[in-house]
């Protein structure tokens, strides 16, 4: 029985109207899946003590 992703995967087939030859539908299905994956980690908000600082910008000192 196909999982959630998988039926999701045929859906968004069946909407788009797009078929896939069935020696490639492995192959889409797990990109589907690593995208879904890439989709989770980037909808998840850092938190600000992760993000990289800004650079410091040296100033010269004035001349005497």
């Amino acid at each position: 029985m196909p999982d959630e992703i998988e039926l999701d995967f045929q859906s968004a087939l069946r909407v788009a109207g797009i078929s896939i030859p069935e020696d490639r539908y492995a192959i889409m299905l797990e990109a589907y899946r690593s995208w879904r994956a890439l989709a989770t980690v980037l909808d998840a908000p850092a938190p600000y003590a992760w993000e990289p600082a800004a650079a410091p910008h040296l100033v010269r000192s004035p001349g005497r």
